[in-house]
C-alpha cells in the first residue's frame, strides 16, 4: 500500500498536463461566456408578445369580465324575483 507524503513523486508527461490545462482554460471560457449571457439576458429582455397581441388580449379578458358581469347581475335579479315569490308562496 503506498502512502501519499511530501516525498511521494508525480511524473506527467506533456500530453496530461495539456490535458489539465485545455480543460481548465475551457471551463474558464464557458463561465465567463455564460456570465455574459446572463448579463445580456439580464439588461435587455425580449418581450414574449408584442404590444398589439398585448392589447387585444386585454380588451378580449376585459370584454369578457364585462359580459359575465351582466350575467351575474341578471341572476341576481332572477334569484331576487325568486325569493320574493317564495316569501309570498310561505305567507299564504
Amino acid at each position: 500500500m503506498n502512502k501519499i507524503s511530501e516525498q511521494t513523486e508525480i511524473t506527467l508527461d506533456f500530453k496530461t498536463i495539456s490535458t489539465i490545462v485545455g480543460f481548465a482554460i475551457a471551463l474558464a471560457s464557458m463561465y465567463f461566456a455564460l456570465k455574459s449571457d446572463i448579463a445580456t439576458a439580464m439588461e435587455k429582455p425580449e418581450p414574449v408578445i408584442s404590444r398589439q397581441e398585448y392589447d387585444l388580449k386585454d380588451n378580449a379578458i376585459r370584454s369578457e369580465i364585462q359580459t359575465n358581469r351582466q350575467l351575474i347581475e341578471k341572476n341576481f335579479e332572477k334569484l331576487e324575483t325568486i325569493e320574493n315569490r317564495l316569501y309570498e308562496l310561505r305567507r299564504k
